[in-house]
């Protein structure tokens, strides 16, 4: 042995100082449990138009470092292997995700639950400003929680985008009237500039360690296939590096309070809720897009003082089996939609246990393009991709808050 491999450990942690000073201190908690493309530090190569003769290279001269990019593939992971006794903590996933999409709140938690209906939660003191978060509340019927994103907040009652997830036979389910409403990192879509952040790698060998920073995510993707693992896959760009050049030969992660998300399954809380009912679903797609542009200034260190985000989309494609009994909007292969067909709210959920469950909701879905249909194992599916349109529904008699009426959310609870 002895030789570096591409084996290593990954870390991320947002820049403090903001645009131009890295982060060189990682605990274990920025560490990543990932599959990294290698990263391979860039350094522009300039050369002048002079005359020589044809078999001597020009004099070359080594320019500005970066833009690098590098992508990665992980589970998604949860935030606790215990039941949380407080708001959610920001895991590496949620930071990238954040990144992505603009801002984030960590809020909701409570313990006073009194009831509620099948679209709705009841608590002794409301909230202020829980109106567009998500929450996981404890089922009176199955025992099991399910998560709700808060549409209308009015004194005690929170009402819900769509209802709570049904029995496993079918019927609409109620909160309990006792137990704890587990709150949640909802991250949502905004104009706000991202924060930079410094991802290190830390290669096999002890002297391979490159620090990469000014960072910003261009695309992140998330992928909810039955059966399968949730995952996670990201491309990053970076301004600047570093050679650290020693600290590599990384120890094994202990990621002991980040568990991965289970398996997609409706035993593990999975579903896909339209304007109708649950819909059936064979995969999930959500991927984000970020456009950024270079800001070119040489009083930076290397010539490129931040990436500007000047567009940010997010769709979401779904793959389920032809269903024509359906009571669900997007499986009638008899009956396909057409683009900008209004769906409604689509939410998205996946774990009823609180510290590894994951949702995420369109508030005002429409359809991209007709839908189409397809060959899934042997078997007509019906493929719908849903952009986020403009919304407005969201109302509350307390605080106003961020997340309220954004086109699209994520949230860890």
């Amino acid at each position: 042995m002895g030789i570096p491999t591409s084996t290593g450990r990954f870390a991320v942690k947002e820049q403090a100082s903001g645009w131009g000073t890295a982060e060189t201190s990682f605990a274990n908690a920025n560490f990543l449990e990932a599959q990294i493309v290698i990263p391979t530090p860039a350094q522009a190569s300039v050369q002048a138009e002079v005359m020589r003769a044809s078999y001597f290279a020009t004099t070359r001269v080594a320019s500005g470092k970066g833009p690098t990019e590098v992508s990665l593939t992980m589970p998604l992971h949860g935030f606790s292997t215990d039941a949380p006794t407080t708001y959610p903590s920001e895991t590496p996933d949620a930071l990238l995700l954040r990144a992505a999409l603009g801002a984030s709140t960590l809020f909701g938690y409570a313990t006073d639950v009194t009831g509620g209906s099948a679209t709705e939660l009841t608590v002794t003191s409301g909230e202020a400003a829980i109106c567009g978060l998500a929450v996981m509340a404890p089922m009176a019927v199955s025992g099991d929680y399910s998560i709700g994103w808060v549409k209308d907040k009015t004194t005690t009652t929170y009402t819900m985008q769509r209802k709570w997830a049904l029995t496993a036979a079918g019927a609409d389910q109620t909160p309990d009237s006792s137990g704890t409403v587990y709150g949640s990192n909802s991250i949502y879509l905004t104009a706000t500039q991202p924060t930079p952040f410094t991802f290190e790698w830390l290669g096999s060998s002890a002297n391979v360690s490159f620090r990469f920073y000014d960072c910003v995510v261009t695309s992140a993707t998330i992928t909810l296939n039955a059966r399968e693992q949730p995952t996670l896959s990201v491309t990053i760009k970076a301004a600047n590096w570093t050679n650290v050049g020693s600290g590599g030969a990384p120890s094994a992660a202990a990621l002991a309070n980040r568990p991965q998300m289970p398996v997609v399954l409706s035993d593990n809380g999975a579903r896909v809720v339209d304007a109708n009912a649950e819909q059936k679903a064979g995969s999930v797609s959500i991927a984000i897009t970020t456009d950024v542009a270079d800001e070119i200034n040489y009083d930076a260190p290397q010539g490129l003082s931040r990436f500007v985000v000047t567009k940010r989309t997010v769709e979401t494609t779904i793959v389920g089996p032809a269903a024509a009994s359906s009571a669900s909007s997007l499986d009638n292969p008899a009956s396909l939609a057409v683009p900008g067909y209004d769906a409604g709210a689509v939410q998205i959920d996946a774990g009823t246990t609180p510290g590894r469950a994951f949702s995420a909701l369109i508030p005002s879905g429409q359809l991209k393009e007709l839908q189409a249909l397809g060959d899934a194992d042997a078997l007509v599916s019906v493929t719908s991709v849903i952009e986020c349109a403009m919304y407005s529904g969201d109302t509350t008699d307390g605080s106003t808050q961020a997340a309220m009426n954004t086109p699209f959310r994520l949230a860890f609870l």
